[in-house]
């Protein structure tokens, strides 16, 4: 027997939307994998069941030992390729050959309840994961599809965006989709916050004609955002020009892990948070005035995946996610631990240090060499703006500036 495992997509769940093809693989199969629900459908079929729960690591062992014994279908809620146990299967059964039959996902069949194109929707799930990002999801999507479940329900998420200070945004609720009780509902945050509801759940949330994200100050794309836009005080930013090559050097993911170490103004924090939208970013920063300044400039820019950690680096950084980049624009002459930290995680990190003084770039670069980093990159980048003398302009320099890029592999 072919050593084939049949991944099934049975829709949202009523028994009219199961395509006569899915129906065919499972009444041609010995085993039927899924969970309790979907099993249900399929109960008089007197066909081998085992339920799908918290016990992905059975399932697994199960498929090894019995396929090319029996005939496997593991049965999925709407569609395969979209949440579902089939990334599971394709990462931890690499042998075996999968042949997978698409459903309608829950996400079609409510957009075409609420009569929506979904080409241009932005799709993400926060079923037993973290809403990180959740405004800048939000403020950067005209659609957004939130799959939810556990207790992350549709009045938990609508309760945090109620307080986010996003206007002009309708939200729809679908719940139990195709099934006898099924229900869809559609409010602003506010009403969906005080609605009650079951565990199978989708929400769409569409912005309105005005809509607005607040408090959001910067609504493009490129690094180097102006100094002027940042709320300052005594403490040292980073300047833009400076700021835009260091970011590029950080080569940014929108899921990055990344520390700002010495974040002083918070403006690389800024910045990192809105390029790594669905990352997280730590500001750490011993300074008070400069923890101040940081909070005054998230409100400003609306960001809500930074982290603002007081105290000095290292000896703050045990107990957050390892990071996959880290920015040093100022180390409290603590460069060489910082870096031991580091190169003691377990992940891969692309570190990048800002360095003015000499003694500083020395120490970076003995650092990066002793503690085994690699592909070390140095460059020294000189500013020059220009001030107006007169009736002309005069171009005024700023300090050269380093910037150290290196990878713990």
């Amino acid at each position: 027997m072919k050593n084939k495992l049949h991944i099934v997509g049975i829709g949202p769940g009523q028994k009219d939307l199961i395509h006569p093809a899915a129906e065919k693989i499972i009444g041609e199969s010995d085993v039927l994998i899924g969970g309790k629900r979907n099993l249900e459908l399929f109960s008089h079929m007197k066909k081998e069941i085992v339920v799908i729960g918290s016990n992905l690591g059975e399932i697994k062992t199960y498929i090894e030992q019995n396929l090319g014994k029996k005939k496997i279908a593991v049965i999925a809620t709407g569609d395969p390729g979209i949440y579902s146990v089939m990334g599971y299967l394709k990462t931890n059964l690499a042998d075996v050959e999968l042949e997978v039959l698409p459903g309608i996902s829950s996400l079609q069949y409510l957009c075409s309840k609420l009569g929506l194109s979904w080409e241009d929707m932005y799709i993400t799930s926060f079923h037993g994961r973290e809403q990180t990002g959740l405004k800048d999801i939000i403020a950067n999507n005209d659609k957004v599809a939130i799959f939810t479940g556990g207790n992350c329900t549709p009045a938990v998420v609508c309760s945090k965006l109620a307080g986010m200070g996003l206007e002009g945004i309708k939200i729809a609720v679908g719940e139990n989709l195709s099934y006898g009780d099924e229900r869809v509902v559609e409010g602003t945050p506010e009403e969906i916050a005080e609605m009650d509801f079951k565990e199978l759940t989708l929400m769409i949330v569409q912005h309105k004609e005005g809509f607005s994200a607040g408090a959001r100050a910067w609504n493009y794309t490129t690094p180097g955002l102006p100094d002027e836009m940042f709320v300052r005080g005594d403490v040292p930013m980073t300047k833009e020009e400076i700021r835009a090559v260091s970011l590029s050097k950080l080569r940014l993911e929108k899921n990055s892990i990344i520390y700002d170490i010495g974040a002083g103004t918070g403006s690389v924090s800024i910045e990192c948070a809105l390029n790594a939208g669905n990352g997280k970013v730590f500001a750490v920063e011993k300074n008070i005035e400069a923890i101040e300044l940081i909070e005054n400039n998230i409100k400003k820019f609306g960001v809500s995946n930074i982290h603002v950690i007081q105290g000095e680096a290292p000896y703050v950084l045990s107990g957050l996610p390892e990071p996959d980049r880290v920015f040093v624009g100022g180390s409290s002459g603590n460069m060489n631990e910082i870096l031991g930290w580091i190169a003691g995680t377990v992940k891969p990190v692309r570190v990048v240090a800002n360095a003015v003084t000499i003694e500083s770039v020395f120490e970076t670069i003995d650092g990066f060499e002793k503690k085994g980093f690699k592909n070390l990159d140095i460059a020294s980048v000189s500013v020059a703006r220009a001030k107006t003398v007169g009736r002309k302009h005069l171009m005024q320099a700023l300090n050269p500036v380093y910037i150290i890029s290196a990878e713990k592999l």
